[in-house]
């Protein structure tokens, strides 16, 4: 039930304010050091992740753990490494959310719906 008042949310939202895809230096001030609580958009499974300022990515997905890398390419494309996910662009919706957005479909991925500082897992 949790899961269907996200999707609600990201319909919502996505109607209500105006979007900005962030540039490379934007993205990483975002993430860097943070946990990101998101919603997989094509699996409607929560998942929290944390970008390490090292690089390395780690994600809590129904308790399980999985290690991979993070990276922003110099146009301010997010890609993470060794787990799912590839590359897309971060888009600001206005309203404290943003989309990871699939480079090459359009297609939204994820919504980060919270980031906080540190590891929160």
């Amino acid at each position: 039930m949790k899961t269907l008042a996200y999707i609600g949310l990201l319909l919502v939202s996505s109607m209500s304010f105006a979007a900005e895809t962030l540039d490379a230096e934007a993205v990483k001030k975002l993430l860097t050091g943070k946990t990101a609580l998101a919603l997989s958009v094509g699996y409607s499974a929560e998942l929290k992740n944390y970008f390490s300022p090292d690089g390395k990515l780690y994600r809590n997905l129904d308790g399980k753990i999985t290690v991979g890398t993070w990276s922003v390419e110099e146009d301010g494309t997010h890609c993470v490494q060794n787990i799912p996910g590839g590359c897309g662009k971060i888009v600001s919706n206005g309203d404290g959310t943003y989309d990871r957005v699939n480079n090459k479909t359009g297609e939204v991925k994820a919504r980060w719906f919270a980031l906080v500082d540190g590891k929160d897992f």
